[in-house]
């Protein structure tokens, strides 16, 4: 069977094909990804008792035996406050002290505590005049982008408002034009309804595995408020953190230490922001991109996302 399907988000063209699930696919080889087998490591910049290599102190979070979580500029910026046609700020938000930790593994409060320095940075850097866009992301292990061992994720802020997100906020704006409705209200009343793709309903976040996406087995995490990142509150934050173990628990049971990608999708800054609700993507590195794929931009899916969301469901 083979069917067209629309990202209801981002009008993303994706083309479902059942049988390419049969191809013979080369095992991924993670043979040569390093293991952090201890809470801590001499010659890891990110670790606690090393902070003399990472000294631009930004942020951080301490408990009753030193920082927990802390945020520092990253040493080499994607972006800097020295130019005219890009100007921006870049930072290392450092996930959890111990570098055997990872999402894998972290507890609850270990993500409470990572959200909470998120939401700072994140409030900080919008607060810039010149930006117009702060973007939160992780990458985790090499295949996924990511340079260091140790957890870590990163904020950019930027001066221009990227395409992706230009694209999806004009997309939910056309959408409440057209039906006097708002698109994330839909979507999550759909999929409630639905049942098939949810993987959690709690009281302030749908997560699910969206039935279209160019993504081959992503988790949508959306917030069912219209609210900016910068609002959200600490019972949210715990909230999500309890999502958040409860969610790469299972991913783990399924997948195993598998490479992945997360990125939040927020609010540009003095937008419209009644249309676009914040979320959350969660991409696996299963999967590469071929010749199709990257000559068309059309993307090929060959599981089925209902599958997927059995597999996790909390």
């Amino acid at each position: 069977m083979k069917e067209i399907r629309i990202d209801s988000i981002n009008n993303d063209i994706v083309i479902f094909a059942k049988d390419r699930a049969k191809r013979p696919m080369d095992k991924m080889n993670e043979e040569n990804e390093e293991k952090n087998k201890n809470e801590y490591n001499q010659k890891c910049p990110f670790c606690r008792g090393n902070e003399i290599n990472s000294p631009d102190l930004k942020f951080k979070i301490e408990d009753e035996n030193d920082w927990v979580v802390r945020s520092v500029n990253n040493k080499y910026p994607i972006v800097d406050k020295f130019q005219d046609n890009i100007y921006g700020n870049h930072e290392v938000m450092i996930d959890t002290y111990r570098h055997n930790g990872s999402f894998y593994n972290m507890s609850e409060d270990e993500f409470y505590n990572m959200f909470l320095m998120y939401r700072n940075r994140y409030s900080d850097f919008i607060k810039d005049e010149k930006i117009k866009y702060v973007t939160i992301f992780k990458n985790y292990l090499r295949k996924a982008g990511a340079s260091l061992n140790h957890p870590h994720s990163q904020i950019i802020s930027i001066s221009i408002i990227p395409p992706d997100i230009e694209k999806e906020v004009n997309i939910s704006r056309k959408y409440y034009k057209d039906n006097n409705r708002h698109l994330y209200d839909d979507i999550i009343k759909n999929e409630i309804e639905e049942k098939k793709r949810v993987v959690n309903n709690s009281e302030n976040f749908l997560t699910l595995v969206p039935k279209s996406t160019k993504y081959t087995g992503e988790i949508r995490i959306i917030f069912k408020k219209n609210i900016r990142f910068e609002d959200i509150e600490n019972n949210e934050i715990r909230e999500l953190s309890k999502i958040f173990k409860n969610l790469f628990s299972n991913i783990y049971k399924v997948n195993g230490d598998l490479p992945f990608n997360i990125f939040i999708h927020t609010h540009p800054k003095n937008s419209e922001s009644e249309y676009l609700n914040v979320h959350i993507h969660i991409i696996p590195r299963k999967n590469s991109f071929g010749g199709f794929e990257l000559s068309t931009g059309i993307y090929v899916s060959s599981i089925e996302p209902e599958h997927i969301a059995k597999k996790i469901k909390f």
